[in-house]
Order: structure tokens, then C-alpha cells, then sequence
């Protein structure tokens, strides 16, 4: 007998309750019509969500293709639009590049204008200008030009700085700070860029070139990266037919543009020696000599490459160490560069070495790390000589010496050393403390050079307490740094080294541990001149005030200031442990560019090394002496900071407001006038509203 009927619902729905009632007790359900059911969706939702998925594919795809990038990928200076949607940059078309370089011994100052166009037909409201520099290199001046505005980079104290950015921020105008992105990449920020406008950017910088191998290199970033080879980022200015021929290809076009004009490179070398080659690794080069100077100008007109521009020189050696001079007279200052030379062969040292060696076992460096660290070790005792003396230390959270002190070199002791080294293991903390101890507190016995070779990542957080350590208790003794791994402190390591009067080697390559290790200890065993010493015969302010050691592949460099120049200086040192000396003249030229800066910058390093290194010092006055030097050569510092301030303040906000006449213009404009074509943003918007009027339909039918 079936069911009673009752009466609180619609007849229908009671029949189709009991209808699926039986329909459930003979047929056991699926999983996934359990699922289906329990959603309440129909085959039309299905459809629907189905379509709403397509068109949301279909945002993702026009979204990927959109030629964006992040701020990790920029390799040249670069003028970007921000896209707020995606939170990522566009580039804006590159006009033009020029590059006007000084280069005095291993200082080079560049000076790089570039031209770009926004030729969209949209503003900008949102700019930037993102410039990688040398990693050791310093911005000191910033020009941005849009149309007839004009926003030019100020040095000023930190709070100054943020004080004008603020007042600039609420009254709407165009001033940024200069930001730092990573250590080589730097930004600043512009607004309201009009269609078609030009913005001209200036961006001079001074860096430090290095002396390797016999030769000094400078390199000048011009590669593109392939993904930049946009039509809208291309220079050429001719027809779009002839663009997109050009970006047919898969690889960098190498013959963009052929008008001199785009590209222009212009290099005044005064080496301070006589050469014995100047090259051009990658680019044809006009070169000419006025005096003692070389005048080196790019021969292409090509504006985007696939190579750095790389400019080599080789100075030629003597058989004893040579010095160049070079001087600028800045404010009634004579500022001096000396460049000391080692000479081009330097015979094994006879000086007998006491070689400690520290290697870091803790946790930081377990895996490859570890075994490279220990094959450095290793190699390292086959480089001692048997009138040696030597020991080995090794740190984690406790340091554990080898011998209770420097011990001679003998089969025994080395046979216990390479079982000691054999069985170490990382594990533990990195307190670097108590090694840094165990080696430098022993006695140097008399007629021995001592020479401690810290191997290590450098992951310390306890930098300054390092420094101070090192720099009251290194003595006579040197320190080596070796840095194993791809990511090491950097700054730590090479400061220790420093400190210590030593010189820092970086192995990235695991691979290459025994290259670089034997390159170390050649320059250990046959330093040029050691304790060198310069005698000014004047007041002067040099830095480094204590002078490192002059070794076979690399130069010293010393900075003075001096306000009553005398031409006469004398230099000494050992060299294969006899006392060595030499007079030299300087001739007083006053010529040179970034002297005075170079010494700035030396000068605030020191300044700041004495902040960190000497807790009882007059900490105010420091910081106030190495802000009035940071103002008056124009440098960025910890207490100042370059701050691009709106020369146009005016016209800036008249741009600002025909900005926004024109956006309302356009608003406008759509309401009146009907759209003949709908884009995809609209019929995804449609399709999202027919699903939404689908779903509530299909749930009020199932309900009622």
C-alpha cells in the first residue's frame, strides 16, 4: 500500500520525494553523485561554470601575454611604467644611450645620459628608473628631464632628506628618494608622464676598477637580455613592417640600429704607466693619444648588444715595485692618489712563515661546503716548506686546536694534520671568537712572518665584535680570508681581511678549490713588499691609515689630502725580508677627476670603521665629521641620502591637473558614445553575470 500523501507541500514535490526515495534504495549512488547532488548543480550550472572557467583561462593567457618583468631581470638602465593590476613593469622606448668616462689609475667616473619615449597614447602615471651600477660603485648625481620639467638628485642629511620627500609627497609633486633594490641596482621614482613625451635621464657614478692577472678591466653593462627585444623597446625609428622583420629572429638582433647618434661611448684613460696593450674584448675602437692620456671612442653606432662593452690595459712592470701619482685640487685641497705597482716577477720569499689554518665545522657549512673547505686545507699543506712552522684549528659552537701551538713541518706532524682534517664534520653553532683567539694570541718567534688562513662561509652575525677582536689583537700577523660557497659574507670577509692587513679570496666554484687556493699561496710565499710605509714630508690625512701588504697580483692604493703640497715622497718596506726604499716625485697637475671623492669615500669608510671599533670615542662628533664629509663631496652615506628633489614644482602640478582634466575627458566620452566592439574584459564581466543569474534561477526553481 503506498504511502499516505499529506498536504504540506505541493503535490508534485511529494511525488518526486518519494519517487527518489525508491530510486535510492535500489540503486546504490556513486561517489560523485553524492557530490553533484550536494552542490544542487544541474547540467545548465555545469555549463555555465564550464564557460566562466574558459574565460578566466582566457584572462590568464591575455594576462601572460602582456610583456612584463619584475626588477630582478633589469641589466641596463631601464625607464619603466608600473602596472598596478599586476604588480610588475613595463619598459618605455630607449631613444638613445651616451657614455662619457674618466678613468685615473683604477678610478673610473661615468657619466650616462639616456633618452626614452612613452609612445603610447596613455600617460604614465606611475614611473621608475631602475639603473644597475658596479657593486662597488657610488651614485653622487641624478638628473630626470620630462618635457620641461626637470628633477635633479640632492645630497642631504637623512632626516633633511625624508623631510623634503614628505613635503613634496603631500603637495603631489615628483620628488623620490633614491632607493637601493639589491646591493648593484638602484631606483628612483617619477610621476605623470604624458603620451609621447621624452625623458632625458642623467646618472653619474664612480667605482673602483681591479687589477688581476698583469691587467686592469672596465666594464660597461650594454647586453640585453633577449626578452627586453620588444617592438615598443626598440630605438629605430623607422617602420613597424622593418621592426617586426628584425624580431623574427630568436636570438639578439645585433645591427638594430645603425645611426651613430643612438649610441655613443667616449673613454679618457690616464693610466699613470706605460702600456704595454689597451684592447677592446668585444666592440670595434677608435683610439688616439693626447700627451699621457688615451682617448678611446666606440666605432659602432649599434644602440642594443649582446656583450658588454670590456676595455683592458697592461701596464708595464718593472723589476721592482712603481708608483703613479695623480692629484686634484678641490676648495684650496690637494687631493693625492698614489698607485703602487708590484713588479713583474717576485722570487719565492725566503722569510720563514708560521701558517696557522681555521676552518669553519659548523652546521652552516655541512654537505659540499664542507668537503671543499677541507680540501682547501689540504692543498694548503702541500704548499709549506719544511723551514715552516704551522697548525690547524677547527670551530663550531667550541674551537679545537690541532697542537698546542705552532708546530714544525714534518712527515709526523703532517700525517696528524691530514687525519685531523679527514675527520671533522659540520655540526653545531659558528662562534669564530675563540679560533680567532687560539690563533692570534701565540707569540711570533723571531725572523717568522705569520699567516692565518680562515676558512670559512662567513655566516656571523657578530660582525663588529669580530672586527674589534681582530683589529686590538691581530699584531704582526696577517689575515687571510677564504670564503667557500656561492653565497658568502662578503662584507664580513672582506673587512676581516682588512682589518687584518690581508687579502680575501671567494671560491664559488666548488670545483675550483685548488685553482684559487694555489693562486693564494703563490702570493703568500712571495709577498713584493711588506710594512710599507710612505713618507709624505707634509700634514696629511691618508687612508688606509695602516698600509696592507704589496703582493703579485694586485696594486695598493693609498689616498691623501694634504693643504700644503710638497713634490717629494718617499716609500719603503721589506722586500724578500731586506728593508727596501724609494723616493718619488709628484708632479702637481691637478688635473685628475674623483680624486677628492675617491678619498671621501676612504675617508668615511675609516671613519665609520672607528664607530664600530671603538666604543669610548666621541660618537656625535664622528658621526657629525662623517656627514659634513659625505655633504661636501656629495655622497651617499648612513647619515645622508640622496633625495631627487622637483626643479618645477609649478609646472609639475599644472601636468598633474591636465592629467586629470583629460582622464575626466575621456570618462565622459564613454558615457555618451556607444562601444562598437566589446573586449574580453567586458564579456568576461557578462559571462560572470549570466552565471551568477543562472545559479540563482536554478536554486529558485529547485526550491519552490
Amino acid at each position: 500500500m503506498p504511502e499516505k500523501i499529506t498536504t504540506t507541500k505541493h503535490i508534485r514535490q511529494q511525488l518526486e520525494d518519494l519517487h527518489q526515495q525508491k530510486y535510492n534504495t535500489a540503486i546504490k549512488k556513486k561517489p560523485n553523485r553524492k557530490l553533484y547532488q550536494g552542490l544542487q548543480l544541474n547540467w545548465r550550472t555545469n555549463t555555465i561554470i564550464m564557460l566562466v572557467l574558459f574565460y578566466v583561462g582566457l584572462y590568464q593567457v591575455q594576462a601572460q601575454a602582456q610583456d612584463y618583468f619584475n626588477l630582478d631581470d633589469i641589466d641596463t638602465g631601464m625607464m619603466l611604467s608600473y602596472h598596478e593590476q599586476g604588480n610588475d613593469y613595463s619598459a618605455l622606448t630607449l631613444l638613445s644611450s651616451q657614455y662619457d668616462i674618466d678613468i685615473t689609475g683604477i678610478v673610473a667616473q661615468v657619466k650616462i645620459t639616456q633618452r626614452f619615449v612613452n609612445d603610447s597614447p596613455n600617460w604614465v602615471d606611475e614611473g621608475m628608473y631602475a639603473f644597475p651600477v658596479a657593486a662597488n660603485a657610488a651614485v653622487y648625481q641624478m638628473k630626470l628631464i620630462i618635457g620641461k620639467r626637470e628633477i635633479e638628485g640632492e645630497i642631504h642629511e637623512k632626516k633633511q632628506a625624508q623631510e623634503i620627500y614628505n613635503q613634496a609627497k603631500s603637495e603631489g609633486l615628483a620628488a623620490s628618494i633614491v632607493k637601493q633594490y639589491r646591493p648593484n641596482l638602484f631606483t628612483t621614482d617619477v610621476a605623470n608622464i604624458m603620451p609621447n613625451e621624452i625623458v632625458k635621464v642623467e646618472i653619474t657614478y664612480q667605482q673602483t676598477l681591479t687589477y688581476d692577472a698583469g691587467h686592469i678591466d672596465f666594464r660597461l653593462p650594454l647586453a640585453i637580455k633577449s626578452r627586453y627585444m620588444q617592438e615598443r623597446f626598440l630605438a629605430d625609428e623607422d617602420s613597424s613592417d622593418s621592426q617586426e622583420s628584425n624580431l623574427q629572429g630568436t636570438g639578439l638582433p645585433t645591427t638594430t640600429v645603425l645611426v651613430d647618434k643612438n649610441r655613443r661611448i667616449q673613454i679618457s684613460l690616464e693610466a699613470g704607466f706605460e702600456l704595454t696593450d689597451l684592447l677592446s674584448l668585444n666592440h670595434k675602437v677608435l683610439v688616439s693619444q693626447n700627451k699621457n692620456k688615451h682617448i678611446i671612442a666606440l666605432n659602432d653606432g649599434i644602440l642594443y648588444d649582446d656583450k658588454d662593452f670590456v676595455l683592458q690595459w697592461y701596464p708595464k712592470q718593472g723589476n721592482t715595485p712603481k708608483a703613479a701619482m695623480f692629484s686634484e685640487k678641490l676648495n684650496g685641497q690637494e687631493y693625492v692618489l698614489m698607485m703602487l705597482l708590484p713588479p713583474r716577477s717576485t722570487q719565492v720569499n725566503t722569510q720563514k712563515r708560521e701558517v696557522v689554518f681555521i676552518i669553519d665545522t659548523s652546521g652552516s657549512m655541512d654537505g659540499n661546503a664542507m668537503n671543499a673547505a677541507k680540501d682547501a686545507l689540504l692543498f694548503g699543506l702541500t704548499q709549506l716548506d719544511y723551514e715552516d712552522k704551522f697548525n690547524v684549528i677547527e670551530f663550531n659552537s667550541n674551537a679545537r686546536e690541532l697542537f698546542d701551538g705552532v708546530q714544525e713541518v714534518t712527515t709526523e706532524n703532517l700525517d696528524k694534520a691530514i687525519d685531523f682534517i679527514d675527520y671533522l664534520r659540520a655540526d653545531g653553532g659558528t662562534n669564530m671568537s675563540p679560533a680567532l683567539a687560539l690563533a692570534m694570541n701565540d707569540e711570533v718567534e723571531e725572523g717568522y712572518l705569520k699567516q692565518i688562513i680562515f676558512v670559512t662561509d662567513g655566516s656571523v652575525g657578530n660582525e663588529a665584535q669580530l672586527f674589534s677582536q681582530i683589529n686590538k689583537d691581530i699584531n704582526k700577523a696577517r689575515l687571510f680570508t677564504v670564503a667557500i660557497g656561492a653565497a658568502p659574507n662578503n662584507y664580513f670577509m672582506n673587512k676581516a681581511a682588512l682589518i687584518g692587513r690581508g687579502t680575501y679570496t671567494s671560491i664559488a666554484d666548488l670545483n675550483q678549490v685548488d685553482k684559487h687556493m694555489n693562486e693564494l699561496f703563490v702570493k703568500l710565499s712571495s709577498p713584493a713588499l711588506t710594512d710599507v710605509f710612505v713618507e709624505w714630508n707634509s700634514a696629511v690625512e691618508q687612508n688606509p691609515r695602516v698600509i696592507p701588504d704589496l703582493y703579485s697580483d694586485q696594486p695598493v692604493m693609498i689616498t691623501a689630502k694634504m693643504k700644503d703640497f710638497n713634490s717629494q715622497v718617499a716609500l719603503s718596506g721589506f722586500s724578500r725580508n731586506k728593508s727596501w726604499s724609494k723616493a718619488f716625485k709628484l708632479n702637481k697637475d691637478g688635473r685628475s677627476k674623483g680624486i677628492a671623492r675617491l678619498w671621501a669615500r676612504n675617508q668615511i669608510e675609516d671613519l665609520t670603521d672607528d664607530l664600530m671599533l671603538d666604543s669610548e670615542i666621541d660618537r656625535q662628533a664622528l658621526e657629525q665629521q662623517i656627514t659634513d664629509i659625505a655633504l661636501q663631496h656629495h655622497l651617499v652615506s648612513e647619515f645622508t641620502s640622496l633625495v631627487a628633489v622637483d626643479r618645477n614644482p609649478e609646472l609639475s602640478r599644472l601636468v598633474a591637473l591636465q592629467k586629470r582634466s583629460e582622464q575626466n575627458h575621456e570618462v565622459l566620452a564613454q558615457a555618451n558614445f556607444p562601444q562598437t566592439a566589446l573586449g574580453w574584459k567586458l564579456q568576461l564581466m557578462i559571462g560572470l553575470f549570466l552565471f551568477l543569474v543562472a545559479f540563482v534561477l536554478n536554486r529558485y526553481h529547485h526550491e519552490s
